[in-house]
């Protein structure tokens, strides 16, 4: 049933992907242009990159596969991922080839009707594919050796959940295994029919772990192995290679993936250049204006902080704060006190702008150049991360990636300077949770919690 699956619904599902695009690309044409289906020289050229680019990205991510042992989660998330850089190649196709000929109308009602329609349409294929599995179809057979998986609460993990497209046919525990067992276990898979084999206790095996797994692929079983449980791993953990060895890495990193990377920095980039072109330069005349009418002194603060892998750099802000006889030591090398709410050297504008964040609008600089990131664990001072090092354990994890104008654990209230080292814990927590986690899905997520605070005034311990 599997192999029926991939060969004839799969394709049906591109088609009626692609197909779904190409009549979103018709309908918003006829309905920009009133009524006209007969397209132009430069809109047929799109049509065509729109339809080379989609496939591309579909296949890529394979956006149409319900893949097994997979949640919806997860689908969705490469769906999300899939239109990200669909629609960034659009913006650059048209950046490129100065397309001042496309309707910013046309262009807004295209790229939401096909995101609209195609994310039903995969929420209504994935609840049919799993009505289908609940009826004992579609599935693969699974004979598990050893205990039953468990899962991050410490329950059974139901493998058997029409979700992940697997049937338990069978279940062996693994006791004193010997050459006995070996043989046995090669009888039991000659008579009886099974797709895969998951071997959660490999350990217990032994040396007859190989002979176990050489006979079920000589049987045409495809092998999978789940590591006992060590409390030094994260939830999630992923396998690399040491030349040719597999190795299991303690933590799982999405970011460690270079097309995980190239999707972020697209976004940091598009994000930034966006900000940077349509704001900042009118907001930052403003500002400055105020800011030198409020104290004397430079408009932009710059600060030594911790970005990724322990480096320094110079962090971009607003000056908020009058200057004084440490102000070149605080600014310069990033040491000197941490701010709190009732602190005296704040000026009446960096009050304002404390408030409502747009003290952070010149890290978009930051961002832009590549040693900060939209979304990401925030960057410490020299001498508070000195300090933290050696107090809050695995701290330097959050080093791991670039740091953020906003994140995970700021939209959660966890910001701002502080000595409070539950707090502090905390914010590692969050930051380490976001590293292990990251998706693009979580960072619009969290871009869109921080323009609500901002708008609302209610950001979290801004001051």
């Amino acid at each position: 049933m599997i192999n029926k699956y991939n060969r004839i619904l799969l394709p049906f599902f591109f088609i009626i992907d692609l197909a779904i695009v190409i009549c979103s690309f018709y309908l918003a044409y006829y309905v920009r242009f009133q009524g006209s289906i007969s397209l132009d020289q430069s809109y047929s050229r799109l049509l065509f990159f729109v339809i080379v680019i989609w496939s591309l990205s579909s296949i890529i991510f394979k956006t149409y596969q319900e893949k097994h042992g997979k949640s919806l989660k997860w689908h969705l998330n490469m769906f999300l991922i899939a239109e990200a850089v669909f629609v960034s190649a659009i913006f650059v196709y048209i950046v490129a080839t100065k397309g001042h000929f496309v309707s910013r109308a046309f262009l807004g009602l295209f790229i939401s009707l096909q995101i609209i329609v195609l994310f039903l349409v995969h929420l209504l294929r994935h609840y049919l594919i799993i009505s289908y599995r609940r009826k004992g179809k579609n599935y693969k057979r699974l004979l598990v050796l050893g205990k039953l998986p468990e899962n991050s609460n410490g329950d059974t993990l139901d493998i058997s959940n029409p979700d992940y497209g697997y049937k338990i046919e069978d279940c062996l525990e693994v006791k004193n295994w010997s050459v006995d067992n070996t043989y046995n276990f090669e009888e039991m898979i000659t008579q009886k029919r099974y797709d895969e084999l998951l071997i959660t206790s490999p350990s217990k095996l032994g040396s007859h772990i190989d002979s176990v797994i050489d006979i079920a692929e000589n049987n045409g079983l495809r092998v999978m192995v789940i590591p006992e449980y060590m409390k030094t791993f994260s939830e999630r953990i992923s396998i690399d290679y040491f030349n040719d060895k597999p190795v299991i890495n303690v933590r799982y990193e999405p970011l460690r993936y270079l097309h995980n990377r190239i999707l972020k920095r697209s976004f940091d980039l598009l994000f930034s250049s966006v900000v940077i072109l349509l704001f900042y330069w009118w907001l930052h005349i403003i500002i400055g204006v105020l800011i030198k009418i409020s104290s004397r002194g430079p408009v932009i603060f710059k600060q030594k902080r911790v970005g990724i892998n322990s480096k320094e750099f110079f962090c971009y802000k607003f000056r908020t704060m009058v200057l004084d006889e440490k102000f070149h030591d605080y600014a310069e090398n990033g040491f000197g006190e941490i701010t709190n709410e009732e602190d005296c050297r704040i000026t009446w504008i960096g009050k304002i702008l404390r408030k409502t964040n747009l003290d952070e609008l010149p890290q978009f600089i930051n961002i832009f150049i590549g040693n900060m990131s939209v979304v990401g664990p925030r960057p410490h001072m020299l001498q508070e991360d000195i300090e933290i090092r050696t107090k809050i354990p695995k701290y330097r994890i959050r080093q791991f990636i670039k740091p953020g104008l906003t994140g995970w654990a700021a939209v959660n209230g966890y910001r701002g300077g502080t000595k409070d080292l539950k707090l502090m814990k905390k914010r590692t927590e969050h930051d380490i949770w976001y590293i292990e986690n990251w998706n693009f899905s979580l960072d619009m997520k969290i871009v869109l919690l921080t323009i609500w605070q901002m708008v609302t005034f209610r950001i979290p311990n801004a001051y």
